[in-house]
């Protein structure tokens, strides 16, 4: 797979980050990581989770092999990580490998520490280094979507932070990166969503909703997309309801009472959006498949006589015959019926 090129804007709305002001009452800060950002040991303690991380960790044979593999050989490649200015150590690249290694019996890991980034330059990281480990292929609906919205802003602005990018080649890959074959890539990236396609064998069309999507579509409902509880589809028409709290309850409604979103229903609420119309009580009608479904019609249903009884009665007649005879029959039927009524009374 390509190498990826990540845009250093509006990273804040992708990933949620949040500055969030830490006390020592509430955390107790890490001890601080040396200047070098040479290999050393740190122990799994002094390590924090990058905040609001987007990317899925391991769990059942995954988690397992990788548990495995590092009980036998030790974990091979180091940990990358940011040493900010107030003593965090958070996790760019190895949030799997500690969870594994500390599940293989270890303490503490090899890492990479970098110091004097910007959290836009973490999260471009993350970013980065994931695509690298990992096959587009084998990434939830929802990462896909992430992957693909950024990797398309970053092409829309080649070259940008290049240094950053080759500094990350060369952290993930110190024995193989080629640094004017990077270069050279860079600089041949065109900002097309053809050339995403081609890239990540996907249609153009494909790609166009798995941008929206990853820009517009909140975690609650990227949950059940990724969960297969609608399509892609299904999931670009949601994300035209650019309204936080409506689609946060979208999905309450999903989760409480089991309601399914089929594309139907999906059209109906971006179109009740667009026009202004959708109410909470809109959305539950919508989702109930109270507003899809068909009104009962106070026309009597056809009635189809089995070929059975027709022959049971009827030699030579034409059809027409046969009407007009089932007619005065059940005049007559009728017509009686309405008599022993009348007696009975």
């Amino acid at each position: 797979m390509g190498k990826p090129k990540i845009n250093l804007s509006d990273f804040d709305d992708m990933l949620n980050f949040e500055q969030e002001q830490r006390t020592e009452e509430a955390a107790p800060a890490p001890v601080p990581a040396p200047r070098d950002s040479g290999i050393q040991e740190m122990n799994f303690d002094q390590m924090e989770s990058f905040p609001n991380h987007k990317f899925k960790l391991y769990v059942g044979k995954q988690f397992d092999d990788m548990a495995d593999s590092i009980r036998q050989y030790g974990i091979l490649q180091p940990l990358l990580l940011w040493h900010t200015e107030d003593n965090h150590n958070y996790i760019l690249s190895g949030h799997n490998r500690k969870e594994c290694g500390k599940a293989a019996g270890l303490k503490e890991a090899p890492v990479i520490v970098k110091e004097n980034l910007t959290h836009d330059d973490a999260v471009l990281i993350v970013i980065e280094t994931n695509l690298r480990q990992r096959s587009f292929t084998d990434m939830s609906p929802s990462e896909r979507a992430y992957c693909l919205f950024e990797h398309y802003k970053a092409m829309k602005s080649q070259g940008k932070r290049s240094d950053l990018i080759l500094e990350i080649e060369r952290l993930m890959n110190p024995h193989e990166t080629d640094v004017s074959a990077t270069s050279a890539e860079i600089s041949r990236s065109s900002g097309s969503r053809a050339e995403l396609a081609e890239k990540y064998s996907l249609t153009e069309d494909s790609v166009a909703k798995y941008i929206r999507v990853g820009e517009h579509l909140d975690t609650p409902l990227m949950n059940f997309f990724d969960m297969s509880q609608f399509p892609l589809s299904v999931a670009y028409t949601l994300s035209f309801v650019v309204d936080n709290a409506k689609q946060q309850q979208i999905a309450n409604l999903m989760e409480s009472d089991s309601y399914k979103v089929d594309m139907k229903k999906a059209e109906l609420l971006r179109s009740y959006y667009e026009t202004s119309k959708l109410t909470d009580t809109a959305i539950v009608q919508i989702l109930s498949g109270e507003k899809t479904r068909k009104p009962k019609s106070d026309k009597p249903q056809p009635v189809k006589v089995k070929p059975a009884v027709i022959s049971k009665y009827f030699t030579t007649q034409t059809a027409k015959e046969i009407e007009e005879t089932i007619d005065k029959a059940l005049a007559f039927y009728f017509e009686n019926q309405e008599q022993e009524m009348e007696v009975t009374v």
